[in-house]
Formats: C-alpha cells, structure tokens, sequence
C-alpha cells in the first residue's frame, strides 16, 4: 500500500514542478511571490525523496531541486536563480515517469499514469500555491477546470477497462472500483468548492482534496493492472 503511494507521487510532483517552472519563468509575479513560490521547492524535493526510497534512480531530481532552492533566495527577489537546474530537473522527473509509465502492464495503466500527471499535478501545484499566496487568481479558476476534465477522462478509462475484464476479474475489485470512483469524484467537489461559492481557496480545503484523491488513485491502480 505505501509503495503504491509513493509510486504516485512521481508524476504528482512532475506535474506540480511543470506548472511551478511556467510561473517562475512565464508568469506576472513581484518579487515577493517569486520568493513564496522558492519556498516550496523543499517539499517537493522532500517528496521526491520519499520516492528515491523505491527507485534510487529520483535522487537525480532530489539533487536538482535542493541545488535550485539553494542558489535562490526565499525572500522578496527578482532574481530567477539558474532557471537551467529547474528545466533539468523536470526532464528529469520526466524521463522518471516515462519509465514508469512504461513499466504498466497495460495500455490502459500507461495512460492512466500520463493522466495522473495533469490531475495530481494540478491538485498538488494548486495547494502549493495557495500556501504561497499567489495572486495569479486565474490558477485558482483554471486548476480546478483542469482537474474536473481530467478526472473525467481517468474514470472514462477505468470504465473502459473495465468493460474489457471477465466476470471472475471483476467480483473481486467491483466494492473497491466503487468506492475509489465516489472518493474521486468527492474529491473534485472538494477541489471546485471555491469556485462553487465564488470564495477564496483553502489551504485545508485543497489538501483534504488532494489526499481523497491519492487515495481514489491507490485503489484504481490495481484496477488499472487488470
């Protein structure tokens, strides 16, 4: 069940570290929001280690992050820092999960984990930035979008899976496919609940989100191996 989750997080943290990247790099931020957002390098690089304790091989994206964070300041600066360390270690959290995502024993694990990129990615990049206090109001409208379609597309593809297993395939895994696919969409209600109410996010809010939806993705994962 932990390896399960940690083999996760690769492709929640390169979608979060895509995201994070653009801004640092494409986005309208004062300094003071460039230092918020440096602050958060420590816990993906925290995670990122978590999942080197699986493959030693994201110690290379470990390195690369904490090198980053330490050529940056985490106070009010406009300084980018060697934006280059960012772009190889997001190469290098990608070539990860490619790997990973090949390592599938079916097509439809592979494209599940190239989903998990965008939908964890997305939940775990918004967290982070609401932590930091972005005033990039248009990722608090547009995550969440992104998250309800591709969310969409995961249980599309579970379904379809789905469709393709036997009877004797099916039984045994039927209360955990039900129960993951309410906690998913549970989860994007959560998620969406600001927009719902036109209020600001939550901290709280968004991190009760992304651990519902971890836990949807823990218990689709076998399904996804079938």
């Amino acid at each position: 069940m932990v390896e399960t989750l940690l083999l996760q997080f690769a492709p929640m943290l390169l979608g979060a570290q895509l995201i994070l990247t653009l801004i640092l790099v494409k986005g309208d931020i004062c300094p003071g929001q460039r230092g918020r957002i440096h602050k958060m390098l420590p816990a993906i690089g925290v995670l990122w280690l978590a999942v080197a304790s699986v493959k030693v091989e994201a110690f290379l994206v470990v390195f690369a992050i904490f090198y980053f964070y330490s050529q940056v300041q985490t106070k009010k600066t406009r300084d980018s820092g060697p934006i280059w360390v960012m772009y190889l270690a997001c190469g290098l959290a990608l070539s990860y999960v490619a790997i990973q995502a090949f390592e599938q024993p079916t097509v439809v694990g592979i494209i599940a984990t190239l989903l998990l990129v965008v939908l964890l990615g997305a939940a775990f990049a918004h967290l982070l930035l609401t932590i930091a206090r972005t005033r990039l109001q248009a990722f608090h409208r547009v995550l969440p979008v992104v998250g309800v379609l591709t969310g969409m597309l995961v249980v599309l593809v579970t379904v379809v899976n789905v469709y393709s297993l036997s009877e004797a395939q099916l039984e045994p895994v039927i209360s955990a496919l039900l129960f993951s696919f309410a906690l998913l969409i549970s989860s994007i209600v959560v998620w969406c609940w600001h927009l719902l109410f036109v209020k600001t996010p939550e901290k709280v809010q968004l991190t009760v989100s992304l651990l519902m939806l971890l836990a949807a993705v823990v218990g689709l994962t076998p399904i996804w191996a079938l």
